[in-house]
């Protein structure tokens, strides 16, 4: 895998900040050259402040109540209340703790990317460790700017073990359904959600087995006891992330 790049930040007030400072920089601008100034436009500018912080204030609460879950009474579950910022989230099974996952960006100027609105998926990727095991899925480079097709390298151990990639057809658009499929060391899963429902079903040759629910920020998995649970646990949270519904 590529030399990742992890970065930490408070990024909806410094998006927010930044906004408020183009502003400030066009206004003047305007004002200078044109002569025009508006009481009622600076005014409604200066309310970008108060909001990036308020923003921010909310945005540091979810990082660390998603550092800070410590488990449900029974099942798998996690807390994924913050998806841009590269803080760890645990993963517990019952209340013990079972291991972590976190983003991370190859390049620092993907991070400023996606602190603007609706842009959140790009550059997705994220490591998780898990019992002395570590699980990486990899954004393959370049491929959005042709094709709005997402794939995903899964690294384990330093080696390529399988692939995640978004199914786009007509069939699933007709039945609101968003589809990832996933092949983990020769076995082949689908990944799907209908857009109207919370549950995230695995299926393998037509049949479910295994799920994940989600009630706001909460996350539970209901996975089989083998040895790929690991990888289903992390295509289900990529699910989440990709398709932030």
């Amino acid at each position: 895998m590529k030399s990742e790049m992890v970065m930490k930040g408070n990024w909806k007030m410094i998006y927010g900040i930044g906004l408020f400072l183009l502003g400030v920089v066009g206004l003047a601008a305007r004002g200078l050259y044109f002569g025009i100034f508006d009481i009622t436009e600076w005014a409604s500018l200066s309310l970008l402040l108060p909001a990036a912080y308020g923003a921010g204030w909310i945005e540091r609460i979810q990082q660390k109540r998603d550092g800070t879950f410590c488990g449900l009474d029974a099942g798998y579950a996690s807390r994924l209340g913050e998806r841009v910022s590269t803080g760890v989230k645990q993963i517990y099974r019952a209340d013990v703790a079972f291991g972590t996952y976190r983003r991370t960006f190859h390049k620092p100027w993907h991070r400023w990317f996606i602190a603007f609105p609706k842009v959140e998926g790009f550059f997705l990727n994220l490591v998780f460790d898990v019992s002395n095991q570590q699980l990486q899925l990899v954004e393959k480079p370049n491929q959005r700017l042709w094709s709005n097709q997402t794939e995903w390298w899964i690294e384990e151990g330093g080696e390529t073990v399988g692939e995640i990639k978004t199914d786009h057809t007509f069939r699933h658009a007709a039945a609101f359904s968003e589809v990832l499929r996933m092949t983990y060391r020769t076995e082949q899963y689908q990944i799907r959600s209908s857009k109207l429902s919370r549950r995230v079903e695995v299926l393998q040759q037509g049949a479910t087995i295994a799920t994940s629910k989600r009630k706001r920020n909460l996350l539970t998995f209901d996975v089989p006891k083998q040895d790929a649970h690991v990888a289903l646990i992390a295509g289900m949270v990529l699910f989440r992330f990709h398709y932030r519904e």
